[in-house]
């Protein structure tokens, strides 16, 4: 029986230091990456499209953010507008696709997110952009 009550006891250890190491592990910062949308999300070139958050994140007061359109694959922008997001990180813009976009996939970002919001030291922070089709 001793020897059974010393297992017992060494895996109630095991299990205790366990646990206490556990909560000595700092979980990692959540990251906020705003979702966007475009609408109408298959425009031809040269219409307006509202480009706008379907899931914000809360920015600084006063944050400009800078609302590009680019073809997929390509960095240089098109089009590029500019907005002040409501205080919870929302907002809404009005841009026009570029005339000499071609026909096909097409990227709506906001360049300058993480100039603006913080993106933890040595973390991977996605992009704040969203895909759309460029129609014929």
């Amino acid at each position: 029986m001793n020897r059974c009550l010393r297992i017992v006891a060494t895996v109630t250890l095991l299990v205790l230091a366990g646990s206490a190491l556990t909560a000595c592990i700092a979980e990692p910062s959540r990251v906020c990456v705003p979702t966007l949308a475009v609408d109408p999300d298959n425009p031809r070139p040269g219409r307006i499209v509202a480009v706008s958050t379907t899931n914000a994140c809360p920015l600084p007061g006063g944050a400009e953010l800078t609302v590009r359109i680019h073809p997929a694959g390509e960095t240089i922008p098109l089009a590029q507008a500019r907005v002040t997001p409501d205080p919870d990180g929302s907002f809404s813009v009005s841009i026009t696709v570029p005339p000499t976009i071609r026909p096909g996939q097409a990227i709506a970002s906001i360049s300058n997110y993480w100039d603006i919001a913080t993106c933890p030291e040595g973390a991977s922070c996605a992009a704040a952009e969203v895909e759309f089709t460029v129609a014929r």
